[in-house]
C-alpha cells in the first residue's frame, strides 16, 4: 500500500523538530516511556523545572537538555540516550544514540538514523568497550 501525504504534511516532516521527534518516536524505542512523558519532560524543560518523570520500570526518568536540534535523557542510572535531528536538504534525518553504562566504566552505544516518520534508515551499529574486556579478558594466562 502507497501511503499519500498532502504537500503540506510533507513540508512538515521536512522541518521536523527535536520536540516533534521525540514526541512522534515509536513507544518500542523506548517502552517504559510513555508518550505523556516525554511531553511532560519537554514542558518541564520549557518551563525551567527539573524534568523528571516516574517511568514504567518504577525508576525516574529525567531529561537533562534540550535544544532546537537536540536532546539528552538520563533514562535510568545505567541508560543515557540522546538524539539529533539533521537537517539534509528537503528532508529531516534523526540520529539516535542509545548508551548503556555498567559500573566499571564499561560502556556500549547503540547509534541508528531514521527518517522524519521514525522509519529506519540505517541498521544499528554497536560501540562498544564491553568486546575489548572481554578480549582483555580471554588473553590473560589460565592455570
Amino acid at each position: 500500500m502507497v501511503c499519500c501525504l498532502p504537500i503540506a504534511s510533507m513540508a512538515q516532516q521536512a522541518d521536523l523538530s527535536i520536540r516533534d521527534a521525540l514526541e512522534l518516536m515509536p513507544d518500542s524505542l523506548v517502552p517504559y516511556l510513555t508518550v505523556n512523558n516525554r511531553l511532560d519532560m519537554i514542558d518541564c524543560m520549557d518551563a525551567k523545572m527539573k524534568a523528571a518523570v516516574d517511568n514504567a520500570l518504577t525508576g525516574e526518568t529525567e531529561m537533562i537538555y534540550l535544544s532546537d536540534d537536540s536532546l539528552a535523557i538520563k533514562m535510568s542510572e545505567a541508560s543515557l540516550l540522546t538524539m539529533k535531528v539533521v537537517k539534509q536538504d528537503t528532508t529531516s534525518v534523526i540520529v539516535l544514540h542509545r548508551t548503556y553504562y555498567t559500573k566499571g566504566n564499561q560502556h556500549e552505544t547503540v547509534t541508528q538514523t531514521f527518517d522524519s516518520y521514525w522509519l529506519p534508515l540505517s541498521k544499528p551499529v554497536v560501540e562498544s568497550t564491553l568486546l575489548r574486556r572481554d578480549d582483555e579478558i580471554r588473553n590473560l594466562p589460565h592455570f
